[in-house]
């Protein structure tokens, strides 16, 4: 299994410097990985990142969470060729590329915030499978793997479940599509983790681990025995990266301007050391 841990756990609005500082506490914490938020506003070198993780022995992960325009959403319908989506994301899957990333992960079928409160649109899942089919091609070109990861019907209404994630990657008919796992967002959105996970095992690239209220796993409600079940059963191994908002960051400013009101991750050593041992202790049958 490989352990990773999310830079939102420690700041945003990070430079060349403060990821390398990130890279150090990854390593010496026992991680295998670092998520990296890119966007509009967020500026440092790529391929150094690369090269010092490679140094570290760490891989990269890209995910968009940074300024993402909300036109830049491969679910609209768009007469541009290229969709100014398949546009956007192209250069964040060649920024994937030159860190050496391997894998760029997130809501790329939609906009994290895009909930359209209406009778779905027959068109758009076809839609957005001929852009998927695309991405996934670059990235495969870039030694990059696509990720799509569900989220809660809060947050988009265009990939909520297994179901409907599934029927993205069948639509789009790509061998370099994948999906993600997120305990948050998931728990609104099924009623059986173990069943879940089984639906998503054939595509599963990884886990996001976090509570039902972004805190450290194990801290809340989440029925996480019934997920590590499943997992070993499976004999599943994968990615698993520790996900939230640091809640001290910027006198707690940086959570809130995301809608995290809760002090649930004041430092991102203590959660992410928690959230390491207690699913390992999980996955290894420990109480």
């Amino acid at each position: 299994m490989k352990y990773g841990a999310h830079v939102f756990l420690w700041q945003d609005r990070y430079d060349d410097s403060a990821l390398l500082r990130m890279l150090d506490d990854a390593e010496a914490w026992g991680l295998s990985f670092l998520e990296v938020a890119i966007g509009d506003d967020i500026h440092f070198n790529a391929s150094k990142l690369g090269d010092e993780a490679d140094m570290r022995g760490l891989e990269l992960v890209f995910s968009p969470g940074g300024a993402w325009p909300m036109e830049c959403d491969i679910s609209l319908a768009n007469a541009s060729d290229p969709h100014p989506a398949v546009q956007w994301h192209r250069r964040a899957i060649e920024q994937a590329g030159r860190a050496g990333a391997v894998a760029y992960t997130g809501a790329i079928y939609g906009h994290p915030g895009a909930v359209r409160k209406q009778r779905p649109d027959e068109d758009e899942p076809k839609r957005i499978a001929e852009s998927l089919n695309i991405l996934a091609e670059d990235a495969a070109d870039a030694g990059v793997q696509l990720v799509l990861e569900p989220m809660s019907h809060f947050r988009t209404h265009v990939a909520n479940t297994p179901q409907q994630v599934n029927l993205l990657i069948s639509l789009a008919d790509h061998e370099n599509l994948f999906s993600l796992f997120d305990t948050y967002h998931l728990v609104t959105e099924v009623t059986d983790f173990a069943a879940a996970f089984e639906e998503m095992r054939p595509h599963l690239w990884g886990l996001h681990a976090c509570e039902n209220n972004r805190g450290a796993p194990g801290t809340g409600l989440l029925p996480w025995q019934s997920l590590f079940s499943a997992m070993n059963a499976a004999n599943w191994q994968g990615y698993i990266g520790f996900e939230s908002y640091n809640s001290t960051w910027r006198d707690g400013d940086f959570a809130l301007e995301r809608g995290m009101f809760h002090n649930v991750c004041p430092d991102a050593e203590s959660f992410i050391r928690h959230s390491k041992s207690f699913v390992e202790a999980g996955l290894s049958g420990v109480d």
